[in-house]
């Protein structure tokens, strides 16, 4: 990690505990631009602006970027109370409807944070029993929501998520069918353990309305199962990890730690949950002496991991989408696939994201194959630059491998 990544975490720190950050300022605007950079990457500008703007060091940063920072944090935060209460009448409605419902991440999250308007979210994902989807889409359309999808199309439940706009923009919903997706062989595993989870939930209150959310227990395995399916495919963000250690340190006493212990061993993910908890003492600096001392690993260090999830943002597709084949060759790690074979031949359901017809006629499966052929061929294969360019992705790729063989 370099300097303005480490001065990231110190005052991240500070805004979860409260205590001002131990952090001196810059004195070149570089570096200003650089923390900026990264608190942008990583979708926390207004956590870190709300430590800044105190300090009498801010006031070295230049002017146009301390104007700037204001602007996208008041921006970020009253995004969400507009998003929240325009969720809370579609959640208000459908439960009216008879329709059950559980949100997974974003506002169940953010009612861990203490400023929670200061954690965005772009969006929020609700999950519904898939046979109740056309009932859920005609309430949305009513209440003025477009959908991005079709819903009538062939093997709907193999989905994950149908995605709707409001139109006057105040809300992106993803409606999920299934908790985790099934794209590959990871994500069906992953899965497979979710049973019945509109059964095991819990309501909470959130800014003066009620939401459906999952038992802590599940909930836990909910989120950390995202957050390994997302390391396993380009990467995952610093928001999303804070969101897990928050959530065990809010959580801590109602979460059945053996379930969760077994979870984590079934789909060996205990080494990485150690480094994950090693990252909230060692960097956040957040107590969670509640946690059984079975989980604690100390030799298991997360600077990997924490440089991993520097590089590649808080979607881990990095810089000039250099990530973009990290996916492929992770996920022989964990499933055995090979690689070129999903490169070449990706899922139907993956490669119906690029072609949006082949969801309704799943027919043209070869036809669609053939087609990204043909535009891997233009994109990697047409001149020696563009070699050098799957290169320089492949490697990337190979790297990141060492780091998730690390945590297994």
């Amino acid at each position: 990690m370099n300097t303005q990544q480490r001065d990231f975490l110190k005052i991240i720190s500070a805004a979860l505990i409260n205590q001002p950050p131990d952090f001196l300022g810059y004195q070149l605007p570089e570096n200003w631009k650089r923390l900026h950079k990264i608190s942008s990457e990583q979708k926390l500008s207004p956590m870190i602006y709300d430590q800044l703007y105190r300090l009498p060091a801010f006031q070295r940063a230049p002017d146009s970027l301390q104007q700037k920072w204001m602007g996208e944090a008041v921006a970020a935060a009253g995004r969400q109370v507009i998003q929240t209460e325009s969720f809370a009448r579609v959640c208000d409605e459908l439960t009216r409807r008879g329709i059950r419902y559980v949100v997974l991440k974003g506002i169940s999250c953010r009612v861990w944070y203490a400023h929670p308007e200061l954690r965005p979210s772009g969006d929020e994902d609700i999950l519904i029993d898939p046979e109740n989807l056309k009932v859920c889409h005609e309430v949305l359309r009513e209440l003025h929501f477009t959908n991005e999808e079709s819903i009538n199309v062939p093997d709907i439940e193999e989905e994950q998520e149908i995605t709707y706009l409001a139109q006057d923009g105040s809300l992106y919903l993803e409606v999920h069918l299934n908790a985790i997706g099934k794209e590959n062989a990871m994500q069906k595993q992953l899965n497979e353990q979710f049973t019945n989870l509109l059964d095991k939930t819990e309501q909470i209150t959130f800014e003066g309305h009620d939401f459906f959310v999952l038992e802590p227990t599940e909930q836990m395995i909910q989120l950390m199962s995202h957050f390994y399916k997302h390391l396993y495919g380009s990467g995952v963000g610093i928001r999303q990890m804070i969101d897990l250690l928050l959530g065990i340190q809010k959580l801590s006493e109602w979460i059945d730690w053996d379930k969760f212990e077994q979870f984590l061993k079934e789909h060996h993910m205990q080494k990485l949950f150690a480094a994950i908890l090693n990252a909230g003492t060692d960097y956040l600096h957040l107590e969670l002496e509640n946690i059984p001392g079975t989980f604690i690993r100390k030799k298991v260090r997360p600077e990997a991991l924490l440089d991993d999830m520097f590089a590649g943002g808080i979607y881990g597709f990095g810089e000039n989408n250099d990530r973009k084949l990290s996916g492929f060759t992770a996920v022989e790690i964990d499933s055995g696939e090979n690689k070129w074979k999903r490169i070449l031949f990706p899922s139907r359901i993956r490669l119906g994201d690029r072609y949006p017809k082949l969801r309704e006629k799943p027919y043209l499966y070869p036809y669609f194959v053939v087609k990204r052929w043909f535009e891997l061929f233009l994109e990697y294969g047409s001149g020696k630059e563009k070699r050098e360019l799957l290169k320089k992705r492949m490697s990337i790729a190979e790297k990141r491998k060492q780091v998730l063989n690390y945590y297994r």
